[in-house]
């Protein structure tokens, strides 16, 4: 049986906090805007996948609004969605438009942003990137669901078929990374470049040789692209 990681009702203490059939209602002074958990609360997979879609969002510094953009897949959108509904069954609406580049889904929930940020270890805007604590301690399928999100969001594999990249502007998320893949079986290296749209210093997590990507295939990908490469590169590989 898996050993999840939990949040006991002890680190709530900064909400209001009313117990309803087994559910807890949490608020917070002057602000309406509920949510509604379970309890206790299970840091499962599906907390994990959330929290590996913030490459492509984050919490607004001021902690009320929770946004996630993305362009290449739209599925991403209504994984946001659900999970959010699912796990915190917030009044406040989920909203969506489409922006210059991309489309946005957006929150703006005070409560939930601050069961985010101070409880689940989720960055502000204007915080580096980092792995929550929690999820290195979690069963190594968490630990794969959040990479499986990660990598979605921010992973290349290149033609050659001999790597799978993962790009970040932070070095201690990189790090993160790198340590996350190891912990699972992964080894792989980081290194500094430059690029990006205004050509800044970016790290790149790369992964090499057959045993790493026969272990990377149980985190597998989602975007079409990088599917059919990795399938290439097992084929490749003869895994």
């Amino acid at each position: 049986m898996k050993e999840y990681k939990k949040i006991s009702i002890n680190k709530l203490n900064k909400f209001n906090i009313q117990e309803i059939n087994g559910k807890i209602k949490l608020s917070l002074p002057h602000c309406p805007n509920k949510i509604i958990i379970n309890h206790p609360f299970i840091l499962d997979e599906d907390i994990a996948s959330l929290a590996g879609l913030m490459p492509d969002g984050s919490l607004i510094k001021d902690i009320r609004r929770l946004y996630f953009t993305q362009k290449k897949n739209d599925e991403k959108h209504t994984l946001f969605q659900k999970i959010i509904h699912q796990k915190f069954r917030p009044k406040n609406k989920i909203f969506m438009k489409n922006t210059a580049n991309c489309f946005e889904s957006y929150i703006n929930s005070t409560v939930l942003c601050h069961f985010l940020h101070y409880v689940l270890d989720f960055n502000k805007s204007d915080e580096p990137m980092r792995v929550p604590e929690w999820i290195f301690e979690s069963p190594d399928s968490v630990k794969r669901a959040y990479l499986h999100e990660a990598f979605a969001m921010e992973a290349t594999i290149g033609k050659a078929l001999s790597e799978i990249r993962f790009i970040t502007k932070d070095y201690t998320y990189a790090l993160d990374i790198q340590d996350l893949l190891k912990s699972i079986g992964i080894s792989s290296h980081v290194k500094s470049r430059i690029g990006g749209t205004n050509h800044t210093v970016q790290y790149r997590i790369s992964v090499y040789r057959k045993e790493n990507f026969i272990e990377f295939k149980k985190i597998g990908f989602t975007q079409p692209l990088h599917i059919k490469r990795f399938t290439d590169l097992c084929k490749k590989y003869k895994i």
